[in-house]
């Protein structure tokens, strides 16, 4: 109780003074903020005059660009969603962990799925002898649910179910159907190249009646291979563009190799029913500018400058690959005069003295004031190689998401075969593979996940998530993160791979961070010894824990 006590009165006089610094920095940022704007007021009282057309080119150009950047990120973020939960479930079948034979069971895991991945829109399993396991999103705000069971033996039997927004049925008919699960593409392209996950060009789905793609890929289950797949509604990426900000008269829009109008951020000026529209099809005058005959773009990567009627229009587009050989470009347009550039000062001497004078002041006053505490925060809270948090900051951090209540798990990642690199090229191999390592998995995570270095070649990650399920894929995206490729260090390739612990918290139970952090500790020494490159559960002794 002594120990307590002393180690909690330390950390509130560390609090304490570390409180002191922010103050003076506040006190001086004020200080600079007010001798700036001062300054800016009086620039701006002298007077402005109107842009030059290269400010407003550059202005739009950043303006498209970032615009690019975040919808091209979101998109592939999007599409990667539910090509993750596809190479999940087809290892299961695999495994043995889902059994492609039992539709109810089938349907209970894609319930599941559709409850934590809102990135799908349906999930599906067909197989070679024309049976076929199917769940949507349906109804209102697609708070329902649609699944449809087609069964061949011993006589071909098509059971179509609605479900409500609580998960349970409310009607159930055995209309008979002519749908075959081998004649859509979907199908047909995952069985033409079996190992691999395909996506299919756009097309109308048979259920829904609804436009949108399909990711796929072919499983060797015990009873035979399948195909297994998720759906994707272009109407829901539709949905994501509408939400950016992008001028009245520009659009951002989302095109394939062959043309199609996969979506757009706001409403395409002519409407096609029954299949998915070509770019030409329902194009403005705009960007009917940037089509060849077969409704394809015909600029390249980049930014790109043209006319529409006499008016200036700037248009960035960025491809991106969805699978090797396909690939998906994202664009934005709009015209030069919808983004307004910075004001331009009048050349008066006196005025532009002043406020060079002014700006190189609160500058140093800016340094003197930042420099310290940055330095300080930097030293005491990351880790020096690879600019995660450190221990003690992922501790803080891991203490503080906890008392916010909610699920949570950590995971500890330990790479295997580190120790011979270290060995046979020395440490400044190691230190390369490290930094590199946790690159990639800082790439992999999500927002509101936290990634920390706990020393040497151990690494840790927080998540919380709704589900024990959710996390578990996302510890995993993590882990295929670092075994992708190779690290390359001076020429040299290193094929890595990692073992992680993962130990779970939930609200009201009991336990320190230390205790958590020990449980996946322990999860992941006891799970290398059975056996390396996978996720090892705290607790589980001889086979993976089944989500629910």
């Amino acid at each position: 109780m002594r120990a307590r006590t002393s180690r909690t009165s330390e950390r509130r006089i560390t609090t304490r003074r570390a409180a002191r610094q922010p103050l003076k920095t506040r006190l001086w940022l004020l200080l600079a903020l007010l001798l700036t704007q001062g300054l800016t007021l009086l620039v701006a009282l002298v007077g402005q005059q109107q842009l030059s057309g290269q400010a407003q080119r550059a202005q739009a150009q950043a303006a498209l660009e970032q615009l690019v950047r975040v919808t091209s990120d979101n998109v592939q973020g999007y599409l990667r969603s539910a090509a993750q939960i596809v190479q999940v479930n087809r290892t299961n079948v695999q495994s043995g962990l889902l059994s492609a034979d039992d539709p109810s069971g089938t349907l209970t895991n894609f319930h599941a799925l559709l409850d934590n991945v809102p990135q799908l829109n349906g999930m599906l399993v067909g197989h070679a002898d024309g049976r076929f396991t199917f769940l949507r999103r349906d109804g209102p705000g697609d708070t329902g649910r649609y699944s449809r069971v087609i069964e061949v033996r011993p006589q071909r039997r098509v059971t179509t179910t609605r479900y409500d927004a609580r998960g349970l049925p409310t009607s159930q008919s055995s209309a008979p159907s002519d749908y075959d699960p081998r004649t859509r593409p979907w199908y047909r392209q995952a069985q033409a190249q079996p190992g691999r996950l395909v996506w299919t060009e756009p097309y109308v789905f048979a259920s829904s009646q609804q436009p949108g793609v399909t990711v796929a890929a072919s499983a060797a289950a015990p009873g035979g291979t399948v195909v297994v797949g998720a759906d994707v509604q272009l109407r829901q990426l539709a949905s994501f563009l509408q939400g950016l900000q992008v001028s009245a008269r520009g659009r951002a829009f989302v095109t394939d190799a062959g043309g199609h109008a996969i979506a757009a951020s706001r409403e395409w000026p002519v409407t096609v029913q029954g299949r998915v529209p070509l770019l030409r099809e329902v194009a403005d005058p705009a960007l009917r500018a940037l089509l060849d005959d077969r409704s394809r773009l015909t600029p390249g990567r980049g930014t790109h400058w043209f006319q529409v009627g006499g008016e200036p229009y700037g248009v960035v587009l960025q491809p991106f690959e969805v699978q090797p050989g396909v690939t998906w470009t994202v664009g934005v347009y709009a015209p030069t005069a919808d983004f307004p550039g910075p004001a331009r000062p009048r050349p008066l001497a006196f005025v532009l003295l002043i406020s060079l004078a002014g700006s190189l002041l609160a500058w140093l006053l800016v340094l003197r004031a930042t420099r310290p505490i940055e330095a300080l925060q930097r030293q005491a809270t990351t880790d020096p190689l690879t600019g995660l948090p450190n221990r003690a900051s992922f501790l803080a951090q891991l203490e503080e998401t906890r008392a916010g209540g909610g699920l949570l798990a950590v995971a500890i990642f330990d790479l295997d075969g580190f120790k011979s690199v270290n060995d046979t090229f020395g440490h400044h191999a190691g230190d390369e593979v490290l930094h590199a390592v946790g690159a990639r998995m800082l790439a992999a995570l999500r927002a509101g996940d936290t990634l920390g270095r706990l020393g040497g070649d151990e690494f840790a990650l927080l998540v919380q998530a709704t589900s024990r399920e959710e996390i578990r894929l996302r510890v995993e995206g993590a882990l295929q993160a670092i075994a992708r490729q190779p690290v390359v260090v001076d020429g040299v390739p290193h094929d890595l791979n990692a073992t992680a612990g993962l130990a779970f918290h939930e609200a009201g139970r009991g336990g320190t961070v230390g205790q958590l952090l020990a449980r996946a500790d322990t999860a992941l020494i006891r799970g290398k010894r059975r056996g390396k490159g996978r996720v090892w559960l705290d607790g589980e002794v001889t086979m993976p824990t089944l989500f629910r």
